[in-house]
């Protein structure tokens, strides 16, 4: 696995703190630095590794830059995401367009907090240098906004085959709706509500109910609350809106970020999407962000397949098969691809 980090945006942000984080960063693995270049350079550095090399983008934006597409669903009614932030591109060649949206390279982020949390960056780093030999405890946490049933009984299926179905939200449909009890010791977990791209609600998730009034979503789920919980070892999924976001306005942190408050409790991977999710309502479910984090499940589950094979497997079956279905769902399915990340450990198991 080769580590790409800029040494000089990591000396700038955290200091004299900054070699212990190094050291940190190279305990996982041989470091390339890429100071001072751009996204499109780093990409081209990355090209000239062997086809075979994991890649493991380390920092937020803000250290190592993500590429900004547009939205290939821009123009269609209900989706007001004008660019795509993503780290796609990175394991594609350089100039082949249609190599971005499933390449064959593996790549993930290891992200940090955008306020100089040093302890905290250190804490994740920690976690991810075990997270390869670290067991997934065997606990299984899903919720899900109640609209959102079918689809997530279908991603249900490939989490575990037996078991209780996921929790539904709004919190009142939950039978006991304090999730840090029930989420602490998740070893797989998926989450599927709603998420925003706004201060303040940005921290949070949100359920819904189909006979919930127009424009009402009480709040689920928040990273403070995932930041109570203990995820160690965990892989989590999320099938929500803006989960991976790491841009916006005042920064994105474990206090007001999920994906980075999984992280920062011990998770060792997490799959989530940077820009508005679409979600079938109907069955057979099977499509968009859901059908994307079921064949991730699904690969995951075969005996020494690493999280990174897993998520580039789903990719691009997702791909293949949305492509030769309906012409009119192709932005949807581009959307999907391009959105999803991998952050955390790419070669971590189940």
């Amino acid at each position: 696995m080769q580590l790409i980090v800029s040494t000089t945006a990591l000396k700038n942000k955290y200091g004299t703190t900054s070699q212990q984080i190094l050291e940190l960063i190279q305990a996982l693995g041989p470091v390339t630095d890429v100071s001072g270049l751009t996204a499109s350079k780093i990409q081209a550095q990355i090209a000239k590794l062997p086809a075979a090399e994991v890649v493991c983008l380390v920092g937020g934006y803000d250290i190592v830059p993500a590429f900004r597409r547009k939205n290939p669903t821009s123009h269609l009614s209900g989706d007001d995401d004008a660019s795509i932030p993503t780290d796609a591109p990175y394991g594609g060649a350089p100039g082949v367009v249609e190599d971005e949206y499933a390449p064959a390279r593996v790549v993930s982020r290891i992200p940090d907090s955008a306020d100089k949390n040093a302890a905290e960056f250190l804490r994740i780093l920690g976690c991810q240098k075990s997270a390869a030999v670290t067991k997934t405890p065997a606990k299984t946490y899903e919720e899900a906004a109640n609209e959102f049933k079918g689809a997530a009984g279908y991603v249900h299926k490939f989490v575990r085959v037996n078991g209780a179905p996921p929790s539904l939200s709004p919190p009142w449909l939950i039978t006991n709706p304090n999730p840090v009890p029930l989420l602490t010791g998740g070893g797989r977990v998926h989450i599927l509500l709603h998420g925003a791209n706004f201060a303040p609600e940005w921290s949070s998730l949100f359920g819904r109910s189909t006979s919930d009034p127009k424009g009402v979503y009480p709040e689920a789920l928040s990273a403070p609350t995932i930041g109570k919980c203990s995820l160690t070892g965990s892989v989590v999924t999320f099938s929500s809106c803006y989960a991976a976001m790491l841009d916006g306005a005042g920064g994105r942190t474990s206090a007001n970020q999920v994906a980075l408050a999984c992280l920062t409790s011990g998770a060792k991977v997490v799959v989530c999407s940077t820009r508005s999710n679409w979600i079938q309502t109907r069955a057979p479910y099977s499509g968009l962000g859901p059908g994307l984090v079921a064949r991730f499940w699904k690969k995951l589950a075969t005996k020494g397949t690493t999280a990174g094979e897993a998520f580039v497997s789903a990719k691009q079956a997702f791909l293949k098969s949305g492509l030769a279905g309906d012409p009119g769902d192709h932005p949807y399915i581009l959307k999907t691809v391009l959105q999803a990340q991998l952050y955390g450990h790419p070669e971590a198991t189940l």
